[in-house]
Parts: structure tokens; C-alpha cells; sequence
């Protein structure tokens, strides 16, 4: 059960990985970016509502990065809902590593997100 986890991410060919790398580098090349790619649909779903209710499209650039950096990392329930979307995914091996480097990887994973979102709106 646990490898059919894994076999079933999207592959992420500019996601490197050496000896060179921290950790919490190499988890988020390996782990996170497939698991948030493979979770990107519900979590564009997710996070449309939120956008929606901002009237997201009329700010600028920078005041779009801002609110999603405002509701990612400083809404708790929102922060801790995408959290799970993306923990849930993780083996058993994988989550042990989260677990012990919560608040690092929790920042990556809010980090990749926004990065995702921006990319998807085009800005």
C-alpha cells in the first residue's frame, strides 16, 4: 500500500536531489513537489472559494502574493486544511520525517503552494 503511494505521484524532472542537500531539501524535491502536484487541482479547487471572496483578480501583482502568503501562513484552519491535503498523501516513512521537521516542511509546503498558484493565474 504504502509503495502504490509513491508509484502513483507525478514525476518531476527538474526536481534534483544530491549529497549536497539538506534534508528538508531533499524531502521537499522527492516528497512534496509530486504530492503537491499530484493534489493541485483540489487544492486550486480549495483555494478558489478564497480568492473569490477577495476580489483576487483586481489587486495587483504583489498585493495577490501578499494576500495568499496572508491567508497560507497566517489562516490557521486554511493553513492547516492544505497541510493535510499534502500530509495525507505521505507514506508511513515519510510522514515520521514530517513529523520530526514539522515546522520546516510545513513552511516548504505553504512556500511550493503559493509558488503553484501564481504560476496557474499566470502573474
Amino acid at each position: 500500500m504504502q509503495q502504490n503511494k509513491i508509484s502513483i505521484r507525478p514525476q518531476i524532472l527538474t526536481a534534483h536531489v544530491n549529497e549536497n542537500m539538506s534534508l528538508e531539501e531533499k524531502f521537499q524535491n522527492t516528497t512534496l513537489r509530486p504530492v503537491i502536484k499530484m493534489q493541485h487541482d483540489l487544492l486550486f479547487l480549495r483555494l478558489e472559494s478564497e480568492l473569490s471572496q477577495a476580489a483576487f483578480e483586481n489587486l495587483t501583482r504583489a498585493a495577490k502574493t501578499q494576500f495568499l502568503q496572508n491567508i497560507l501562513f497566517k489562516g490557521n484552519a486554511l493553513r492547516s486544511e492544505v497541510i493535510g491535503m499534502i500530509a495525507g498523501c505521505f507514506t508511513l516513512e515519510e510522514y515520521t520525517f514530517y513529523r520530526e521537521n514539522t515546522k520546516t516542511i510545513n513552511k516548504r509546503i505553504i512556500q511550493i503552494i503559493i509558488e503553484r498558484v501564481i504560476n496557474t493565474l499566470g502573474l
